[in-house]
């Protein structure tokens, strides 16, 4: 059973800057570390700016990842911040990039939401 998207917008209290887009807990990509190791991590929610990641990894703040996530790509980041059980990643995008990646999140939200990933 495909579990629907839900988007949260931000209350006055939370810290994030931008809408979320919580995913299935079912949504894997692949993260590969700066030293080259690659995981399969879970996908807990996404942004245009970032990616909240479930992770078994010990990853240090501001190291350099590399984010693949079916139906969005390659993505280089860097751990923005890391939380009970994951990380907290931030995509390394220019203005320009942000804005474009802002529309494939919108396809990519439409795409999860079908079921067709």
């Amino acid at each position: 059973m495909v579990e629907k998207i839900e988007r949260r917008e931000a209350p006055t209290t939370d810290q994030h800057r931008h809408a979320r887009t919580n995913l299935p807990g079912n949504f894997r990509a692949a993260l590969k570390g700066e030293d080259g190791t690659n995981y399969e991590v879970g996908v807990q929610d996404i942004s245009a700016p970032g990616a909240g990641l479930l992770v078994d990894g010990v990853f240090e703040n501001a190291s350099f990842v590399e984010l693949h996530m079916e139906g969005l790509g390659r993505i280089n980041a860097h751990v923005a911040r890391d939380f009970v059980g994951g990380i907290g990643v931030e995509f390394d995008l220019s203005g320009r990039h942000k804005k474009e990646m802002e529309a494939e999140l919108k396809a990519f939200r439409k795409t999860v939401a079908s079921g067709n990933f």
